[in-house]
């Protein structure tokens, strides 16, 4: 199977990188390349992105150079987890979609964060799965599934098991693209996930061990979006 994993910075760097989660998730990769699948992986950038953002934004820069700072720190998460997979992994951070499936090609696991301003490393997810004809995308977050609203802050918030990329696009409709946003797919990256038609996941952490046997059809705790 062609898959497309995007591992939030809410996982990578809650606070400053996480060295066993950047260990458990090379792990997974490593199993899903034992059982011959292909493998293009995206990185977020985690609160230190947000940190950096914020104190651009104390010196009044622009969007544009907020989301260019947010990339950078991005790609200093992608080093890392370049350097947990050695060399099964592209040995720099790809920033185009055709390297990095020139790169998968060559039986290499490219590793990409965010590419150009304006655009989330959701959107480049997405982006990345629909040009390289992904048989899934996969989203790995600090929350478990999609909720009717933020667990972290309603107790009724219900998860969907399952549900269509259109309902989705309802769910964050009116949502505004700003540079450090933190949610669990951006209305860019939901519509692009609807518009290529991708069958996709939403994974919390805890499933990274057990990404090899949820690709193989095992039961997961997160939710399916199916085209719709």
């Amino acid at each position: 199977m062609r898959v497309t994993i995007c591992f939030g910075g809410s996982i990578l760097a809650p606070d400053g990188p996480d060295i066993d989660c950047i260990r458990e998730i090379a792990q997974a990769l490593r199993a899903l390349k034992s059982r011959g699948h292909e493998v293009l992986v995206i990185v977020g950038g985690g609160k230190p992105s947000r940190r950096y953002i914020e104190a651009a934004r104390k010196f009044k820069a622009s969007n544009t150079r907020c989301d260019l700072i947010g990339i950078n720190v991005t790609r200093m998460n992608a080093h890392l987890l370049i350097a947990a997979l050695g060399n099964l992994a592209e040995q720099e951070p790809v920033f185009t979609f055709e390297k990095a499936i020139r790169a998968m090609l060559r039986d290499k696991i490219p590793v990409m964060g965010g590419t150009t301003p304006g655009h989330t490393t959701d959107a480049v997810a997405a982006m990345l799965a629909s040009s390289s004809k992904s048989e899934l995308l996969v989203f790995f977050t600090d929350v478990d599934g999609v909720y009717t609203s933020d667990p972290k802050l309603d107790r009724k918030a219900k998860k969907f098991e399952t549900m269509t990329s259109h309902e989705l696009v309802n769910l964050v409709a009116g949502q505004r693209v700003e540079p450090g946003m933190n949610i669990i797919i951006d209305p860019i990256g939901v519509r692009l996930i609807e518009r290529a038609r991708i069958r996709t996941l939403v994974l919390g952490r805890h499933e990274i061990s057990r990404l090899a046997d949820i690709l193989k059809g095992a039961k997961h705790s997160g939710t399916t979006i199916t085209p719709g």
